[in-house]
């Protein structure tokens, strides 16, 4: 330790902070802080940090909160793969179906799509047949799909994971509408 920076003509005054910030360890003389203690701090946010960001997943119940979520969208179990799809279908000659495009039902938006079959279909019978009638005119017109000769509307409802391993089949379906396409 230095007793005073003041009797060899450095710096004045000051002499006893510096001595008692280095006895017990905080700033070096000239203010400089130790690496060792940069390092430390540094390890202790990260780690607190880490902590604040796991601790979502040990709550009980769990709570999911902005900014730290535990995703329960794709981490909770589902209770059943099954989605409902309103939809309208094409038959060609062979009996084969395939789906109609959204701009064919209507509107080039997928969701808009679906909500106008959805639409027609809780309205009933008759707005289920006008909305087919209506689909089957665009697809009247349509070169790419010469092949359709009936639509249908329909409700089908799909196992998701299924679906995605290859069996595209619905395991329920209901037929709401049917209509002939064209004089074909």
């Amino acid at each position: 330790m230095r007793a005073s920076a003041g009797s060899d003509g450095g710096a004045a005054g000051g002499g006893g902070a510096e001595a008692s910030a280095a006895a017990g360890g905080g700033a070096r003389p000239g203010g400089r802080v130790r690496l060792g203690d940069r390092k430390a701090y540094a390890v202790g946010v990260t780690a607190g940090l880490v902590l604040l960001m796991l601790a979502p997943l040990f709550r009980r119940p769990p709570v999911d909160s902005f900014p730290l979520s535990t995703y329960p969208m794709f981490s909770w179990g589902r209770h059943d793969a099954r989605t409902t799809v309103e939809r309208a279908v094409g038959v060609d000659s062979r009996g084969e179906r395939r789906p109609i495009p959204p701009r064919l039902v209507g509107s080039e938006e997928v969701l808009q799509a679906k909500a106008t079959l959805a639409q027609s279909i809780r309205q009933g019978a008759r707005a289920a047949r006008a909305l087919c009638r209506g689909i089957a005119a665009r697809v009247a017109e349509q070169d790419s799909h010469a092949d359709v000769v009936k639509i249908e509307i329909r409700t089908d409802t799909f196992d998701a994971v299924a679906f995605f391993d290859g069996q595209e089949a619905p395991v329920d379906s209901k037929l709401h509408a049917t209509c002939k396409v064209g004089a074909r």
